[in-house]
């Protein structure tokens, strides 16, 4: 009986000690936050299904093409290994520059890429759904216009590719 004690009392310490070694550090003793990875589409899943989603305009906003899935290359942060060295670099640069900018928080952050614009393309739309206010969208750091369709639904007319930002007012 001693000994069926003293196995079950060895086993319950080695099995607590199993426990602690998937513990997160943290000062306070509260479980760290997961590292938070922004991205916001249209998700490619939805691209693909509905290859008009995203179109393309000329400089009189009249509406001369749709973008095609296989033409879109979306990357979020989490997956920025997938990006050539130059381009990783310059996206993980900008993500923290976006980070830091005072009185923004950033809603969505993601590398977004287009291909074969159809000839005269002066901008594509591209639809979004973001709640807060004073929504902003930059590209590679630069303002693009924002249309609000109400409610939390708006686009933007992205008039270049890059680093994308999707921002609002820090609450």
């Amino acid at each position: 009986m001693k000994k069926a004690l003293a196995l079950i009392l060895a086993l319950a310490v080695v099995l607590s000690l199993g426990v602690a070694a998937f513990a997160e550090n943290s000062a306070s003793g509260a479980p760290a936050e997961a590292p938070k990875v922004y991205y916001y589409g249209p998700p490619l899943d939805t691209l693909k299904k509905d290859a008009g989603l995203l179109e393309a305009y000329d400089a009189n906003d009249k509406k001369i093409g749709d973008i095609p899935a296989e033409d879109v290359t979306q990357v979020v942060v989490g997956d920025a290994d997938k990006l050539e060295a130059a381009d990783k670099e310059a996206f993980l640069a900008a993500y923290e520059e976006a980070k830091a900018m005072e009185g923004k928080a950033v809603k969505f952050f993601y590398w977004l890429q287009i291909k074969n614009l159809p000839e005269g393309c002066a901008y594509v739309k591209y639809p979004f759904t973001c709640s807060g206010e004073n929504i902003q969208v930059t590209v590679n750091g630069n303002e693009m216009e924002v249309v609000s369709l109400g409610g939390d639904e708006y686009y933007a007319k992205l008039t270049e590719f890059g680093c994308v930002a999707i921002l609002c007012d820090a609450e």
